[in-house]
């Protein structure tokens, strides 16, 4: 089973992958316009498009990637995908009173206080 600190490494670097996919192929595109279309800019564009196509498919297999690893990981350990609720942070209604925060504020919305 993979430590914390893999795992860090592995996803934590998503939007780094993607950013530089872009502009490595964008950046190979440009080199390609002033090599050899110089005042055109189809090869920056069509590397741009490339760049995000390719980023966003590496960005959709490690997220795929992730959910499998997450779903191993629950089916190792059922008892860590188990959700609880701290019942003492949840806000309780009185059962007499307004139910919205903001009538309780005002007065039940009947007007201003005197």
């Amino acid at each position: 089973m993979p430590g914390p600190w893999k795992e860090l490494g592995r996803y934590g670097t998503v939007g780094l992958e993607l950013a530089l996919t872009i502009l490595i192929v964008g950046g190979i595109g440009h080199w390609l316009d002033l090599r050899y279309w110089p005042g055109k800019n189809w090869g920056l564009l069509v590397g741009f498009a490339l760049g995000a196509a390719a980023g966003f498919r590496n960005l959709m297999r490690t997220s795929r990637q992730m959910q499998r690893d997450i779903e191993r990981a629950e089916a190792q350990d059922p008892a860590a995908s188990r959700w609880t609720v701290d019942e003492s942070w949840l806000n309780k209604d009185d059962p007499g009173g307004p139910a919205n925060p903001k009538e309780r504020e005002t007065g039940g919305g009947h007007g201003p206080k005197n």
